[in-house]
């Protein structure tokens, strides 16, 4: 089977670089169906993603191919440009000095780093409008929630939200994708209320770096604070830090064992690693805590098709349903 992976992904390469797109996503996607985490695979395809104006859907190729293989200097470098691209100052940076912690050097990232430092702090953000209609943009939201990419949906809405302020459908999915970081810091009990949500305003503006930041300062002060470690590992998640993540999202489970919201983000992590047993048993376990679960019988529904059972994808998304309709739209 490795010979063949190499062979295919030899060829993809071969018809990437002749301008061959559509035989390229064949020979990538070929490969991801037989190993989801080959590490070549995933960054090739982001690589072609960004090629063809799509680099948000580049990003979670890239994030995989790091995840899986951090000790490749162009991963990196293919992430941070991505980005920046997306006119993602602050995330390109944080990811940067990911990559420099990691070891990564040499010409290629001293010129990446002049350009981050050259980059105008209120550079122009392009918006999803920009490209698409905005039920466009809205039906894109939810589709990318129902694939698990959390983080994209959140961009959408924010786009979405910087134009159109009182868009309730916008506004409404974002507060539903926040709903477990905000859920948790509503039941603070040691950490004063206007620090909380300091950081999660950063959060929810979509400002990973400074979420990051600001959360390890506080835990410092506050080490046994859940609702940090939660929102944290949400940051974590949305850089595609992903085994910091469930580092953090393990430190709040030593605190409180029997925290839903908590247990279902480490299913999350454990879906986009492909580690689908597990991320099922984690939602499971979620939905046993609270049985009206909606997102953790969705999350299970996404996580068996991708897994090929698609019998038990249907029963898990008519429990989805039968808690909320919103999962029967289109």
């Amino acid at each position: 089977m490795e010979l063949k992976i190499t062979d295919a992904l030899q060829k993809g390469i071969r018809a990437h670089k002749a301008g061959k797109v559509q035989e390229a996503d064949l020979y990538y996607t070929a490969i991801l169906k037989a190993n989801p985490n080959h590490p070549d695979a995933n960054h090739n395809m982001g690589v072609l993603a960004v090629s063809l104006n799509k680099a948000m859907e580049a990003l979670p190729f890239f994030k995989t191919a790091i995840e899986v293989n951090p000790a490749i200097d162009q991963y990196w470098l293919s992430y941070i440009n991505a980005l920046i691209k997306l006119d993602r100052k602050a995330d390109a940076k944080t990811v940067f000095d990911q990559a420099k912690n990691n070891g990564a050097k040499g010409e290629a990232f001293d010129h990446i780093e002049k350009r981050l430092n050259a980059l105008g702090e209120n550079a122009q953000t392009p918006k999803i409008w920009n490209s698409i209609k905005l039920s466009q943009a809205l039906k894109l939201a939810k589709k990318k929630v129902k694939e698990g990419s959390t983080e994209e949906a959140k961009s959408i809405y924010r786009d979405i939200l910087d134009k159109f302020p009182k868009n309730k459908k916008a506004s409404e999915g974002l507060k539903k994708l926040t709903g477990a970081v905000r859920k948790t810091a509503s039941n603070s009990q040691n950490l004063p209320k206007d620090r909380l949500e300091s950081v999660l305003a950063f959060y929810t503006q979509g400002n990973l770096k400074q979420t990051l930041d600001t959360t390890c300062s506080l835990l410092k002060e506050y080490p046994n604070s859940v609702e940090l470690y939660n929102i944290q590992g949400a940051a974590y998640d949305g850089l595609g830090l992903l085994a910091e993540a469930i580092k953090s999202y393990r430190n709040a489970l030593t605190i409180k064992p029997d925290h839903s919201e908590v247990i279902y983000n480490i299913g999350i992590i454990l879906q986009k690693q492909s580690k689908f047993a597990e991320a099922i048993d984690a939602y499971r376990k979620a939905i046993s805590i609270r049985p009206d679960y909606a997102e953790a019988y969705n999350n299970i529904g996404v996580t068996f098709k991708d897994a090929g059972k698609l019998d038990e994808a249907i029963e898990a998304y008519r429990n989805a349903i039968d808690l909320n309709s919103d999962f029967s739209e289109p």
